[in-house]
């Protein structure tokens, strides 16, 4: 190699602050893409720069950190100042002592003394702007104050601000990281998850193009924020002025998240492990999350990626996901019956059904970890070579 030649990366810190059973880690993504890039063939070697907190100081920190808010239990030690700059140090001191030639954080932990890319699916700004906006406070309950807010927000900003890049699940987050948060446009790289449960997922199951369509499905554990009330609440409209046949199946809650028990067609399954999300997505013809605040969106990719039609909001990354008329549809607001409508429309429209089902392999093709995993190392290269 000349001296005018690329450096490139041999040597790729993966910085992650693990849960206690790593493969869940934020819904699986750290784990399956450190793997994804592992797998790469000319790829660099992975090395674990991150974080993983013994089990009894988590404990412990969980403990002296934990208070309730709104109700419930939180623990905030994640985000400590004392915490961070440990967490700092550690990983500044890991990526010198694996000769880290580039480090991928997962999140905003730390600023480091060689080029360093960050995973982020939203900013601490968005999820400000969105609760001043509309006044919701449950989708991140630890930034219950302003000063907490203000503090993860300048945090955040540190850390991009350092970054050689950052890595937006959709194309909505990079443009605000742009426009709100000052990053150069050619720092910013917007790279898709993957969707884990759509690999290996089998055939999509038979639908008869004659047979009813009734089954809705709502799948999320933040029911409020992710529009799971005013689903509830359209089921009602759709029995009593569509077809009182209708059902909806929720799933995702631990407990019934409204007052009273479930109301007539609504089937309530709580928690659901990720193994079975297919198989609950294939016994369902459409797919309902009017989400008020998402990160990215992966149930809707789930949805798409077995055939069947997504109805979510036009906001967040949801527009660049559910391609509205053709794959599903998009409601502008809150109002129970306009989201009926819209359902009821899509249920009926056998062209959307179709255009869901002729998409699906396209959709699983795409949102791979594999495909993920080399965009992000093609990125880095790039910029750390430049």
């Amino acid at each position: 190699m000349g001296d005018d030649d690329p450096k490139g990366v041999a040597t790729l810190g993966f910085a992650c602050l693990w849960d206690r059973d790593p493969r869940t880690t934020w819904s699986g993504t750290p784990w399956h893409l450190r793997a994804a890039i592992r797998r790469l063939g000319d790829g660099p070697a992975v090395v674990d720069a991150g974080l993983d907190v013994p089990s009894a100081l988590r404990t412990a920190m969980r403990a002296v950190s934990a208070r309730r808010s709104r109700g419930r239990w939180i623990a905030r030690w994640e985000h400590w100042p004392v915490w961070r700059r440990a967490a700092e140090r550690r990983i500044r001191a890991r990526a010198r002592r694996e000769g880290c030639d580039a480090v991928l954080e997962i999140g905003d932990l730390a600023v480091v003394d060689r080029p360093y890319f960050v995973y982020q699916d939203l900013s601490a700004l968005l999820v400000a702007e969105d609760r001043m906006r509309a006044g919701r406070e449950e989708f991140f309950r630890l930034l219950d104050t302003p000063a907490r807010v203000a503090r993860r927000i300048a945090w955040q900003r540190h850390v991009y601000g350092n970054a050689t890049g950052v890595f937006a699940m959709s194309r909505w987050l990079a443009d605000h990281l742009v426009e709100h948060e000052g990053i150069p446009r050619r720092a910013v790289h917007v790279v898709p998850p993957g969707a884990t449960s759509l690999a290996g997922a089998g055939p999509l199951p038979a639908r008869p193009a004659d047979a009813p369509r009734r089954r809705l499905l709502f799948l999320g554990t933040e029911f409020r924020t992710k529009g799971g009330d005013q689903v509830v609440a359209a089921l009602r409209v759709l029995r009593r002025e569509v077809d009182p046949r209708i059902t909806l199946t929720v799933a995702g809650p631990r407990s019934w998240p409204l007052p009273g028990a479930p109301p007539a067609g609504v089937t309530f399954l709580g928690r659901v492990p990720r193994e079975r999300v297919v198989s609950l997505i294939d016994a369902h013809d459409v797919f309902v999350m009017p989400s008020r605040m998402e990160g990215f969106g992966i149930a809707f990719v789930e949805a798409l990626g077995r055939g069947v039609p997504c109805v979510g909001r036009r906001a967040c990354a949801m527009p660049e996901i559910i391609d509205d008329g053709e794959t599903g549809a998009l409601v502008e607001g809150d109002d129970p019956s306009d989201l009926a409508e819209i359902v009821a429309r899509v249920l009926a429209d056998d062209r959307v059904h179709a255009q869901a089902r002729a998409r699906a392999a396209e959709v699983a093709g795409f949102f791979t970890w594999d495909r993920a995993a080399a965009d992000m190392v093609r990125a880095i290269e790039a910029s750390s070579s430049g």
